[in-house]
Protein backbone atom coordinates (compact mmCIF):
# COMPACT_ATOMS: atom_id res chain seq x y z
CA UNK A 1 0.00 0.00 0.00
CA UNK A 2 2.79 2.48 1.05
CA UNK A 3 4.59 1.66 -2.47
CA UNK A 4 1.54 2.14 -4.28
CA UNK A 5 0.83 5.36 -2.61
CA UNK A 6 4.17 6.54 -3.53
CA UNK A 7 4.01 5.21 -6.85
CA UNK A 8 1.38 7.15 -7.36
CA UNK A 9 2.42 10.74 -6.36
CA UNK A 10 6.23 10.64 -7.69
CA UNK A 11 5.59 7.99 -10.47
CA UNK A 12 7.38 4.66 -10.30
CA UNK A 13 10.98 4.15 -10.76
CA UNK A 14 11.10 8.27 -9.75
CA UNK A 15 14.34 8.81 -7.14
CA UNK A 16 14.67 11.98 -5.06
CA UNK A 17 17.70 12.12 -3.77
CA UNK A 18 17.05 14.18 -0.39
CA UNK A 19 15.27 11.96 2.47
CA UNK A 20 13.76 15.85 3.60
CA UNK A 21 12.37 16.51 0.46
CA UNK A 22 10.92 12.92 -0.43
CA UNK A 23 9.31 12.85 2.89
CA UNK A 24 7.84 16.58 2.18
CA UNK A 25 6.97 15.39 -1.41
CA UNK A 26 4.55 12.35 -0.10
CA UNK A 27 3.16 14.83 2.52
CA UNK A 28 1.96 17.43 -0.14
CA UNK A 29 1.18 14.37 -2.11
CA UNK A 30 -1.12 13.01 0.63
CA UNK A 31 -2.42 16.23 0.85
CA UNK A 32 -3.46 16.50 -2.73
CA UNK A 33 -4.73 12.50 -2.70
CA UNK A 34 -7.23 13.22 0.68
CA UNK A 35 -8.27 16.83 -0.63
CA UNK A 36 -9.31 14.99 -3.95
CA UNK A 37 -11.33 12.15 -1.69
CA UNK A 38 -13.10 14.87 0.68
CA UNK A 39 -13.73 17.07 -2.59
CA UNK A 40 -15.37 14.07 -4.56
CA UNK A 41 -17.33 12.98 -1.98
CA UNK A 42 -19.09 16.45 -1.55
CA UNK A 43 -19.36 16.73 -5.29
CA UNK A 44 -21.59 13.47 -5.55
CA UNK A 45 -23.61 14.26 -1.92
CA UNK A 46 -24.35 17.71 -3.71
CA UNK A 47 -25.32 16.11 -6.73
CA UNK A 48 -27.47 13.25 -5.19
CA UNK A 49 -28.72 15.18 -2.54
CA UNK A 50 -31.42 17.69 -2.83
CA UNK A 51 -31.40 20.35 -2.97
CA UNK A 52 -28.92 20.41 -5.99
CA UNK A 53 -26.59 23.58 -6.11
CA UNK A 54 -25.15 24.25 -9.46
CA UNK A 55 -22.51 26.93 -8.03
CA UNK A 56 -21.40 24.33 -5.43
CA UNK A 57 -20.69 21.72 -8.47
CA UNK A 58 -18.87 24.11 -10.17
CA UNK A 59 -16.67 25.14 -7.05
CA UNK A 60 -15.68 21.62 -6.04
CA UNK A 61 -15.17 20.53 -10.06
CA UNK A 62 -12.56 23.67 -10.43
CA UNK A 63 -10.82 22.35 -7.26
CA UNK A 64 -10.95 18.96 -8.25
CA UNK A 65 -9.46 20.12 -11.40
CA UNK A 66 -6.64 22.38 -9.74
CA UNK A 67 -5.85 19.52 -6.86
CA UNK A 68 -5.69 16.74 -10.01
CA UNK A 69 -3.09 19.64 -11.38
CA UNK A 70 -0.95 19.65 -8.31
CA UNK A 71 -0.88 15.59 -8.54
CA UNK A 72 0.37 15.49 -12.06
CA UNK A 73 3.07 18.38 -11.21
CA UNK A 74 4.60 16.01 -8.85
CA UNK A 75 4.64 13.11 -10.87
CA UNK A 76 6.81 15.75 -13.25
CA UNK A 77 9.15 16.58 -10.27
CA UNK A 78 7.54 19.86 -10.24
CA UNK A 79 7.28 20.03 -6.46
CA UNK A 80 6.99 23.67 -5.70
CA UNK A 81 4.79 24.35 -8.27
CA UNK A 82 2.53 21.87 -7.42
CA UNK A 83 2.25 23.32 -3.92
CA UNK A 84 1.57 26.66 -4.84
CA UNK A 85 -1.05 24.93 -7.28
CA UNK A 86 -2.25 22.97 -3.77
CA UNK A 87 -2.12 25.26 -0.87
CA UNK A 88 -3.94 28.41 -2.39
CA UNK A 89 -6.90 26.21 -3.91
CA UNK A 90 -6.97 24.42 -0.53
CA UNK A 91 -7.27 28.30 1.08
CA UNK A 92 -9.82 29.21 -1.26
CA UNK A 93 -12.19 27.12 -1.56
CA UNK A 94 -12.22 26.76 2.48
CA UNK A 95 -13.13 30.10 2.48
CA UNK A 96 -15.88 29.72 -0.10
CA UNK A 97 -17.24 26.97 1.33
CA UNK A 98 -17.07 28.63 5.09
CA UNK A 99 -18.73 31.87 4.16
CA UNK A 100 -21.28 30.58 2.28
CA UNK A 101 -22.85 27.91 5.35
CA UNK A 102 -23.32 27.96 9.08
CA UNK A 103 -20.10 28.34 10.96
CA UNK A 104 -21.66 25.26 13.39
CA UNK A 105 -20.88 22.80 10.24
CA UNK A 106 -16.86 22.85 10.95
CA UNK A 107 -15.54 23.32 7.47
CA UNK A 108 -13.02 26.56 9.63
CA UNK A 109 -11.16 23.38 11.13
CA UNK A 110 -9.10 23.19 7.91
CA UNK A 111 -7.63 25.89 7.91
CA UNK A 112 -5.37 24.59 10.50
CA UNK A 113 -4.04 21.66 8.80
CA UNK A 114 -4.00 23.94 5.96
CA UNK A 115 -1.52 26.40 7.80
CA UNK A 116 0.42 23.66 9.48
CA UNK A 117 1.16 21.74 6.00
CA UNK A 118 2.28 24.63 4.44
CA UNK A 119 4.93 24.87 6.89
CA UNK A 120 5.56 21.34 6.57
CA UNK A 121 6.06 21.15 2.88
CA UNK A 122 8.23 24.00 1.78
CA UNK A 123 12.31 24.10 2.89
CA UNK A 124 13.91 26.51 4.63
CA UNK A 125 14.98 28.65 1.54
CA UNK A 126 11.01 28.83 0.60
CA UNK A 127 10.36 30.02 3.93
CA UNK A 128 8.46 33.15 2.92
CA UNK A 129 6.06 31.21 0.52
CA UNK A 130 5.14 28.85 4.02
CA UNK A 131 4.91 32.05 5.84
CA UNK A 132 2.80 33.81 2.74
CA UNK A 133 0.13 30.92 2.77
CA UNK A 134 -0.03 30.87 6.28
CA UNK A 135 -0.96 34.33 6.25
CA UNK A 136 -3.77 33.57 3.96
CA UNK A 137 -4.93 30.79 5.94
CA UNK A 138 -5.26 33.32 8.69
CA UNK A 139 -6.55 36.07 7.16
CA UNK A 140 -9.27 34.08 5.31
CA UNK A 141 -10.41 32.38 8.58
CA UNK A 142 -11.34 35.86 9.67
CA UNK A 143 -12.86 37.25 6.89
CA UNK A 144 -15.32 34.13 6.80
CA UNK A 145 -15.42 34.21 10.46
CA UNK A 146 -16.75 38.29 10.81
CA UNK A 147 -17.74 38.75 7.29
CA UNK A 148 -21.35 39.22 6.06
CA UNK A 149 -19.86 39.22 2.19
CA UNK A 150 -20.16 35.69 0.43
CA UNK A 151 -19.80 34.73 -2.80
CA UNK A 152 -22.02 31.70 -2.82
CA UNK A 153 -25.43 31.29 -1.83
CA UNK A 154 -26.10 30.52 1.33
CA UNK A 155 -26.86 27.08 2.31
CA UNK A 156 -29.19 26.09 5.25
CA UNK A 157 -27.90 22.35 7.05
CA UNK A 158 -30.36 20.09 8.80
CA UNK A 159 -28.81 18.93 12.07
CA UNK A 160 -28.36 15.53 11.03
CA UNK A 161 -26.56 17.43 7.89
CA UNK A 162 -24.56 19.91 10.46
CA UNK A 163 -23.40 16.55 12.99
CA UNK A 164 -22.71 14.13 9.83
CA UNK A 165 -20.17 17.47 8.42
CA UNK A 166 -18.86 18.08 12.12
CA UNK A 167 -18.18 14.40 11.91
CA UNK A 168 -16.66 14.26 8.81
CA UNK A 169 -14.36 17.46 9.01
CA UNK A 170 -13.10 16.86 12.45
CA UNK A 171 -12.48 13.13 11.39
CA UNK A 172 -10.25 14.62 8.47
CA UNK A 173 -8.95 17.28 9.83
CA UNK A 174 -7.14 16.10 12.96
CA UNK A 175 -5.29 13.03 11.36
CA UNK A 176 -4.31 15.49 8.48
CA UNK A 177 -2.95 18.17 10.97
CA UNK A 178 -1.60 14.81 12.60
CA UNK A 179 0.66 14.18 9.29
CA UNK A 180 1.70 17.44 9.23
CA UNK A 181 3.14 17.93 12.66
CA UNK A 182 4.65 14.14 12.47
CA UNK A 183 6.56 15.22 9.90
CA UNK A 184 7.95 18.17 10.91
CA UNK A 185 9.06 16.55 14.60
CA UNK A 186 10.01 13.37 12.32
CA UNK A 187 12.45 15.96 10.09
CA UNK A 188 13.82 17.76 13.06
CA UNK A 189 14.64 14.21 15.21
CA UNK A 190 16.33 13.27 11.29
CA UNK A 191 18.01 16.63 11.56
CA UNK A 192 19.31 16.31 14.71
CA UNK A 193 20.15 12.71 14.44
CA UNK A 194 22.67 13.80 11.52
CA UNK A 195 24.35 16.73 13.42
CA UNK A 196 25.20 13.74 15.75
CA UNK A 197 26.37 11.44 13.50
CA UNK A 198 28.05 14.08 11.85
CA UNK A 199 30.37 14.84 14.79
CA UNK A 200 31.27 11.88 16.01
CA UNK A 201 32.15 11.29 12.09
CA UNK A 202 34.76 14.60 12.69
CA UNK A 203 35.76 13.86 15.35
CA UNK A 204 37.22 10.18 14.28
CA UNK A 205 38.32 12.34 10.90
CA UNK A 206 40.34 14.91 13.59
CA UNK A 207 41.57 11.67 15.29
CA UNK A 208 42.78 9.88 12.04
CA UNK A 209 44.22 13.47 10.58
CA UNK A 210 46.82 13.59 13.61
CA UNK A 211 47.45 10.05 13.23
CA UNK A 212 48.04 10.42 10.13
CA UNK A 213 50.10 13.58 9.81
CA UNK A 214 52.53 11.89 12.44
CA UNK A 215 53.00 8.55 11.00
CA UNK A 216 53.00 9.97 7.35
CA UNK A 217 55.79 12.24 7.86
CA UNK A 218 57.58 9.21 10.04
CA UNK A 219 57.39 6.77 7.44
CA UNK A 220 58.24 9.17 4.76
CA UNK A 221 61.38 10.39 6.20
CA UNK A 222 62.28 6.85 7.16
CA UNK A 223 63.43 5.70 3.61
CA UNK A 224 64.78 9.22 2.72
CA UNK A 225 66.99 8.82 5.56
CA UNK A 226 67.41 5.02 5.05
CA UNK A 227 68.13 6.10 1.73
CA UNK A 228 70.74 8.99 2.20
CA UNK A 229 72.45 6.97 4.89
CA UNK A 230 72.93 4.15 2.00
CA UNK A 231 74.41 6.72 -0.76
CA UNK A 232 77.11 7.44 1.97
CA UNK A 233 78.19 4.13 2.26
CA UNK A 234 78.43 3.90 -1.71
CA UNK A 235 80.75 7.00 -1.70
CA UNK A 236 82.99 5.91 0.91
CA UNK A 237 82.93 1.80 -0.32
CA UNK A 238 86.03 0.94 -2.53
CA UNK A 239 84.29 -2.60 -3.02
CA UNK A 240 82.20 -3.24 -5.96
CA UNK A 241 80.05 -5.95 -4.16
CA UNK A 242 78.95 -4.06 -1.21
CA UNK A 243 78.09 -1.39 -4.11
CA UNK A 244 76.09 -3.61 -5.63
CA UNK A 245 74.46 -4.76 -2.26
CA UNK A 246 74.19 -1.18 -1.17
CA UNK A 247 72.09 -0.24 -4.57
CA UNK A 248 69.95 -2.99 -3.51
CA UNK A 249 69.22 -1.70 -0.58
CA UNK A 250 68.54 2.04 -2.01
CA UNK A 251 66.31 -0.18 -4.32
CA UNK A 252 64.23 -1.69 -1.74
CA UNK A 253 63.73 1.16 0.05
CA UNK A 254 62.60 3.24 -2.46
CA UNK A 255 59.70 0.45 -3.53
CA UNK A 256 59.17 0.81 0.05
CA UNK A 257 58.75 4.50 -0.44
CA UNK A 258 57.03 4.12 -3.75
CA UNK A 259 54.30 1.69 -2.12
CA UNK A 260 53.54 4.01 1.25
CA UNK A 261 52.85 6.61 -1.36
CA UNK A 262 50.22 4.55 -3.46
CA UNK A 263 48.53 3.70 -0.18
CA UNK A 264 48.06 7.36 0.55
CA UNK A 265 46.85 7.55 -2.88
CA UNK A 266 44.24 4.89 -2.62
CA UNK A 267 43.15 6.28 1.27
CA UNK A 268 42.57 10.09 -0.80
CA UNK A 269 40.84 8.38 -3.95
CA UNK A 270 38.39 6.53 -1.51
CA UNK A 271 37.42 9.35 0.82
CA UNK A 272 37.05 11.91 -2.30
CA UNK A 273 35.47 9.97 -5.37
CA UNK A 274 31.93 8.73 -5.91
CA UNK A 275 31.11 5.23 -6.19
CA UNK A 276 30.90 4.38 -10.43
CA UNK A 277 28.80 0.97 -10.56
CA UNK A 278 30.26 -1.38 -14.05
CA UNK A 279 30.29 -4.77 -14.75
CA UNK A 280 33.69 -6.44 -13.18
CA UNK A 281 35.32 -9.71 -14.52
CA UNK A 282 36.36 -10.56 -10.93
CA UNK A 283 38.76 -13.55 -12.36
CA UNK A 284 40.02 -11.15 -14.93
CA UNK A 285 40.73 -8.57 -12.17
CA UNK A 286 42.30 -10.89 -9.63
CA UNK A 287 44.54 -12.29 -12.15
CA UNK A 288 45.88 -8.82 -13.38
CA UNK A 289 46.42 -8.15 -9.80
CA UNK A 290 48.77 -11.55 -9.64
CA UNK A 291 50.30 -10.27 -12.65
CA UNK A 292 51.28 -7.12 -11.06
CA UNK A 293 52.66 -8.65 -8.04
CA UNK A 294 54.03 -12.00 -8.87
CA UNK A 295 57.71 -10.65 -10.20
CA UNK A 296 58.60 -9.23 -6.74
CA UNK A 297 60.84 -10.97 -4.36
CA UNK A 298 58.57 -11.95 -1.69
CA UNK A 299 56.30 -13.61 -4.41
CA UNK A 300 58.91 -16.43 -5.93
CA UNK A 301 57.85 -19.59 -4.94
CA UNK A 302 54.61 -18.82 -3.92
CA UNK A 303 51.55 -20.59 -6.28
CA UNK A 304 48.52 -18.75 -7.28
CA UNK A 305 45.61 -20.28 -7.47
CA UNK A 306 42.39 -18.28 -9.10
CA UNK A 307 39.71 -20.54 -8.61
CA UNK A 308 37.26 -17.72 -9.52
CA UNK A 309 34.80 -18.61 -12.41
CA UNK A 310 36.21 -17.26 -15.56
CA UNK A 311 32.68 -15.65 -16.71
CA UNK A 312 32.00 -13.95 -12.79
CA UNK A 313 30.94 -10.67 -13.87
CA UNK A 314 29.49 -8.63 -10.55
CA UNK A 315 28.10 -5.15 -10.82
CA UNK A 316 29.95 -2.78 -8.49
CA UNK A 317 33.25 -0.47 -8.45
CA UNK A 318 35.95 -2.01 -10.26
CA UNK A 319 38.41 0.56 -9.23
CA UNK A 320 37.54 -0.25 -5.49
CA UNK A 321 37.45 -3.60 -5.99
CA UNK A 322 41.27 -3.77 -7.41
CA UNK A 323 42.16 -1.57 -3.68
CA UNK A 324 41.59 -4.49 -1.77
CA UNK A 325 42.11 -7.51 -3.92
CA UNK A 326 45.09 -6.11 -4.62
CA UNK A 327 45.68 -5.05 -1.05
CA UNK A 328 44.56 -8.50 0.40
CA UNK A 329 46.90 -10.72 -2.37
CA UNK A 330 50.06 -8.11 -1.42
CA UNK A 331 49.41 -8.68 2.12
CA UNK A 332 49.29 -12.66 1.48
CA UNK A 333 52.71 -12.21 -0.47
CA UNK A 334 54.39 -9.95 2.04
CA UNK A 335 53.68 -12.16 4.95
CA UNK A 336 54.19 -15.84 3.47
CA UNK A 337 56.31 -18.38 5.68
CA UNK A 338 59.21 -18.55 3.87
CA UNK A 339 60.21 -22.46 5.88
CA UNK A 340 57.13 -23.87 3.88
CA UNK A 341 58.00 -25.41 0.80
CA UNK A 342 54.48 -25.73 -0.74
CA UNK A 343 53.49 -21.62 -0.48
CA UNK A 344 50.31 -20.48 -2.10
CA UNK A 345 47.65 -17.93 -2.45
CA UNK A 346 44.12 -18.68 -3.28
CA UNK A 347 41.08 -16.69 -4.43
CA UNK A 348 38.00 -18.18 -4.30
CA UNK A 349 34.33 -16.84 -3.67
CA UNK A 350 30.68 -17.38 -2.95
CA UNK A 351 27.35 -15.86 -4.99
CA UNK A 352 24.57 -14.95 -4.09
CA UNK A 353 21.45 -12.73 -5.94
CA UNK A 354 22.23 -10.23 -3.45
CA UNK A 355 25.73 -10.12 -2.50
CA UNK A 356 29.09 -11.91 -3.46
CA UNK A 357 31.85 -12.94 -0.99
CA UNK A 358 35.51 -13.29 -2.12
CA UNK A 359 37.99 -15.23 -0.02
CA UNK A 360 41.61 -14.90 -0.32
CA UNK A 361 43.49 -17.91 1.60
CA UNK A 362 47.21 -18.29 2.51
CA UNK A 363 49.16 -20.54 4.09
CA UNK A 364 51.79 -17.97 5.53
CA UNK A 365 53.06 -16.85 9.22
CA UNK A 366 49.50 -16.36 10.15
CA UNK A 367 48.10 -13.52 12.60
CA UNK A 368 48.59 -14.36 16.64
CA UNK A 369 44.79 -14.17 18.25
CA UNK A 370 45.90 -10.73 20.14
CA UNK A 371 46.41 -8.74 17.55
CA UNK A 372 43.63 -9.74 14.98
CA UNK A 373 41.23 -7.01 16.50
CA UNK A 374 43.71 -4.60 15.73
CA UNK A 375 45.06 -5.15 12.22
CA UNK A 376 42.48 -2.71 10.24
CA UNK A 377 43.62 -0.31 12.37
CA UNK A 378 44.98 2.93 10.89
CA UNK A 379 49.08 2.36 10.63
CA UNK A 380 49.06 -0.85 12.83
CA UNK A 381 52.14 -3.41 12.43
CA UNK A 382 52.07 -6.64 14.49
CA UNK A 383 55.67 -6.21 14.60
CA UNK A 384 58.90 -3.83 14.46
CA UNK A 385 59.89 -5.74 11.42
CA UNK A 386 57.14 -5.25 9.41
CA UNK A 387 58.29 -4.00 5.77
CA UNK A 388 54.02 -2.44 5.28
CA UNK A 389 52.99 0.63 5.91
CA UNK A 390 50.20 0.27 8.15
CA UNK A 391 47.75 1.52 5.84
CA UNK A 392 46.57 -1.97 3.60
CA UNK A 393 43.85 -3.72 5.54
CA UNK A 394 42.93 0.22 6.91
CA UNK A 395 42.55 1.47 3.17
CA UNK A 396 40.62 -2.60 2.76
CA UNK A 397 38.45 -1.77 5.47
CA UNK A 398 37.40 1.58 4.96
CA UNK A 399 36.69 0.85 0.85
CA UNK A 400 34.61 -1.93 1.72
CA UNK A 401 32.60 0.54 4.40
CA UNK A 402 32.23 3.04 1.32
CA UNK A 403 31.02 -0.19 -0.85
CA UNK A 404 28.56 -0.88 2.12
CA UNK A 405 30.40 -4.43 2.39
CA UNK A 406 32.69 -5.76 5.06
CA UNK A 407 35.50 -7.91 6.33
CA UNK A 408 36.02 -10.88 7.99
CA UNK A 409 39.56 -12.34 9.13
CA UNK A 410 39.81 -16.15 10.13
CA UNK A 411 43.56 -17.05 11.37
CA UNK A 412 45.63 -19.36 12.70
CA UNK A 413 49.10 -19.14 13.75
CA UNK A 414 51.92 -20.43 11.88
CA UNK A 415 49.30 -22.11 9.60
CA UNK A 416 47.78 -19.17 7.46
CA UNK A 417 44.82 -16.38 6.95
CA UNK A 418 41.70 -16.19 5.03
CA UNK A 419 40.32 -12.66 4.93
CA UNK A 420 36.56 -13.27 3.69
CA UNK A 421 34.93 -9.93 2.03
CA UNK A 422 31.02 -9.79 1.69
CA UNK A 423 29.67 -6.50 -0.69
CA UNK A 424 26.16 -6.37 -2.00
CA UNK A 425 25.36 -6.47 -5.62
Amino acid sequence: MKKAIRNLIVGKGVYIESRNEFRQVMLSGQYGLISFAVLTFYLIRDIVEPPFSLEMVIVFSVALTLVGTSLVLHRYQRHCSANIFLFPTFNILLYLVVASEDLSAGAFVFFIPATLGSFAVFNYSQRKIAVGFAVLSFSLFILAMIGDFSLLSFRHYTESHIRLNQLINFSMAFPVSIMAVYLLISLNHHNASSLVRSNKQLGKLNQELDRFVYSTSHDLRAPLLSVQGLLKLMDVSTSSEEQVKYRQLVHSRLLSLDKFIHDITDYSRNNRLEIVRENVNLFSLALDVWESLKYSADAQGIEFVNELPADLIVNNDGSRLRIVISNLIANAIRYHDHRKENKYVRVSHHLTQTSFSLHVQDNGQGIAPEYQAKIFDMFFRGNESSQGSGLGLYIVKETLEKLSGSIQLTSTLRQGSTFSVSVPQ
